[in-house]
C-alpha cells in the first residue's frame, strides 16, 4: 500500500520504551498477539506512525494559510473513477479524508430552514449534531465507536431529547465483509423465491419454501400458482428478502447508502445522486422543497457529495481492518478464556451471535449509482488495512433482526414497519473496544448490555442469570478477547 495510506488505524499505544516494557521494571509486557515485530519492524511502526503525525499537521497549516484546500481531497467524479483513473489506494485515501474531514457551510454543511447544530434531530430531515464522521467514530481508535456524550438523537421534534430515539455510533470495521455476508444471503434468499414461484406456476399448487441462507433461518413463505406471494411467515428480514446488515436496525443494505444517509442527517450535506432523484421524485421531508433541483435543501451549494466520492467511502470501509480475538497471555486467564468460550455456546449466545458465517466469494463488486460504468473489484482477503478478515468470517452475528422485547424498545416508532422492539442482532467482533453498548448506549458493562437483552433473547438472558459466579465471569473474559489488532498511534 501508498506511504499515502493512513496508518495506525487501531488502539492508542504509547510511542515509548513502555510500548514493550512494562512500567516500573517488571520485566517484558507479552507482545499482545502472535510474534512481537522485531527492532527494524517496530522502528518501521514507529517511524510510520510519526511521519503520519508530521503530515496531518501540515495539512492542518496548509488549510488555514489556503482556505479550501482540503476539499480538493474529498472531491471525485464517478465518470473518472469509470476510467480506471484511481486505483485502490486513491480510493482509500479520497474515503479516508471524507471520513476525517470537518464539514462546513461551504461544503454544504446545513441547509436554509437548520443552519446550525442541532442536538435533537427534526423528523426525517435529521439534525446538525457533529461536523465529522471521525467525530462520533472515535472510542477505541480511529474508525471506532461512538463515546455516549456523543449519541444521535434521532427523528425528534428538533428540542426535546424525549421525543427522539438514541443510537450509539458502533464501530466501522470489517464491513466489507460484512456487506459481502448480507448479499450473498439475499442471493440465496431470492434463490429459494424465484424456484418456489417457478415449481407453482409449472405445478398449479401452492408451494411453501424454507428460507435459509448460512444456517439462519428467515422463516417461509408460499408461492401460488399465479405469480403472488404470502409472506406472513416471513422472519428476521423484510418482505423483499434484502438483508440490510447496517444500522442497529438493520435497514441499510449497501456502505455507500449507509455513507449517504448519515452525511444527510447528521451534517445536512446531500449527495448528488439524491438530488438527482430529488428531480425525479421531490423528497421534501428528507430533502427539503428546492425550489432547485440541484440544492433540495436551498442553501446555495450544490453537488455537496459526488456519486465518486460515495464510491471511494464505501470503498473505504470495505478496506479497514477487520476486528481480531485476542486471548489472553495469562495461563490462569487463558483457561478462563476457554471456559468462557464454552458458556458462550452453552448458554445459548451463540443462537443470534454466531461465530463464524462462511463466504462463498470474497471478492467484492462496488457498483455506480447513475453512470453505467463498470464497478470497483475488490478483494476483501487481500486488498486493504491489516489485518484482514478471512471466507470465514468471524462475526458473531447472524446478521438478522429479533424482537428484544419492550423494555429494550425504542421510545418512538421509526420510519419504516420495523417495530419498536426489533433490532438487527449487532455483531460482536470488535466488542471490547465500543463500550458503552447496545443501541442506546444504556449499558456501561458487557454484564449490564446482557441483562438488559429481553424478547427471543429471554432464554439466553435466563441462562446467563443462571450461570455460576465463576463462569459468568468467564464469559466476560472471553467476550473482552472480541477486539481490533494493536497498532501504534500518535497522539496529538
Amino acid at each position: 500500500m501508498s506511504a499515502l495510506r493512513r496508518l495506525g488505524l487501531a488502539l492508542l499505544l504509547p510511542l515509548a520504551a513502555g510500548l514493550v516494557v512494562a512500567a516500573g521494571g517488571e520485566g517484558p509486557v507479552p507482545w499482545p498477539h502472535g510474534e512481537a515485530p522485531s527492532a527494524v519492524e517496530l522502528d518501521e511502526m514507529v517511524g510510520g506512525a510519526l511521519d503520519l503525525a508530521k503530515r496531518e499537521r501540515f495539512e492542518e497549516y496548509l488549510e488555514a494559510a489556503e482556505k479550501g484546500e482540503d476539499r480538493e481531497h474529498i472531491f471525485a467524479l464517478q465518470s473518472t473513477i469509470d476510467l480506471g483513473a484511481y486505483d485502490l489506494d486513491r480510493l482509500f485515501q479520497f474515503g479516508d479524508a471524507l471520513f476525517a474531514h470537518e464539514f462546513r457551510k461551504e461544503d454544504g454543511y446545513g441547509d436554509a430552514p437548520y443552519p446550525g447544530l442541532m442536538r435533537v434531530h427534526t423528523g426525517v430531515r435529521g439534525g446538525l449534531d457533529t461536523y465529522s464522521c471521525a467525530g462520533c467514530h472515535s472510542v477505541g481508535g480511529p474508525d471506532g465507536a461512538g463515546a455516549p456524550t456523543q449519541n444521535a438523537f434521532l427523528l425528534g421534534d428538533g428540542d426535546r431529547a424525549s421525543s427522539a430515539n438514541q443510537r450509539n455510533a458502533p464501530h466501522v470495521l470489517g464491513l466489507g465483509f460484512v456487506q459481502a455476508l448480507a448479499a450473498e444471503m439475499t442471493y440465496e434468499l431470492g434463490l429459494a423465491r424465484t424456484n418456489a414461484l417457478a415449481e407453482a406456476a409449472a405445478s398449479g399448487a401452492d408451494v411453501t419454501v424454507a428460507l435459509e441462507s448460512k444456517g439462519v433461518s428467515f422463516g417461509s413463505l408460499t408461492a401460488r400458482p399465479d405469480g403472488s406471494l404470502e409472506t406472513s411467515a416471513v422472519v428476521g428480514v423484510d418482505r423483499d428478502l434484502v438483508v440490510k446488515p447496517f444500522g442497529w436496525k438493520g435497514d441499510i443494505a449497501r456502505l455507500r447508502r449507509f455513507t449517504e444517509d448519515a452525511a444527510r442527517i447528521h451534517f445536512g450535506v446531500q449527495s448528488h445522486v439524491l438530488a438527482l432523484g430529488w428531480q425525479v421524485e421531490p423528497d421534501v421531508p428528507k430533502l427539503g422543497a428546492g425550489p432547485s433541483w440541484w440544492d433540495p435543501d436551498d442553501d446555495g451549494v450544490q453537488r455537496e457529495i459526488e456519486e465518486g466520492i460515495l464510491t471511494a467511502t464505501a470503498v473505504y470501509m470495505a478496506m479497514l481492518e477487520s476486528p481480531v480475538i485476542l486471548p489472553p497471555h495469562d495461563p490462569a486467564l487463558r483457561a478462563r478464556w476457554s471456559n468462557g468460550m464454552a458458556v458462550f455456546e452453552e448458554a445459548g449466545c451463540a443462537g443470534c451471535h454466531r461465530p463464524e458465517l462462511p463466504l462463498s466469494s470474497v471478492r467484492w463488486y462496488e457498483w455506480p449509482d447513475t453512470t453505467g460504468g463498470p464497478p470497483v473489484e475488490l478483494n476483501l482477503m487481500r486488498d486493504g488495512d491489516k489485518p484482514r478478515g478471512t471466507s470465514l468470517v468471524k462475526l458473531y452475528s447472524d446478521l438478522k433482526r429479533h424482537d428484544m422485547g419492550e423494555a429494550l424498545a425504542d421510545p418512538h416508532d421509526g420510519t419504516g414497519e420495523i417495530p419498536r422492539g426489533v433490532f438487527l442482532t449487532r455483531p460482536l467482533w470488535g466488542l471490547a473496544e465500543t463500550a458503552p453498548y447496545l443501541h442506546d448506549g444504556r449499558a456501561a458493562t458487557i454484564p449490564e448490555a446482557i441483562e438488559a437483552h429481553g424478547g427471543e433473547a429471554e432464554p439466553a438472558r435466563d441462562a446467563f442469570r443462571a450461570l455460576d459466579p465463576e463462569d459468568r465471569k468467564d464469559l466476560h473474559v472471553f467476550l473482552l478477547s472480541l477486539t481490533r489488532e494493536p497498532k501504534v498511534h500518535v497522539l496529538q
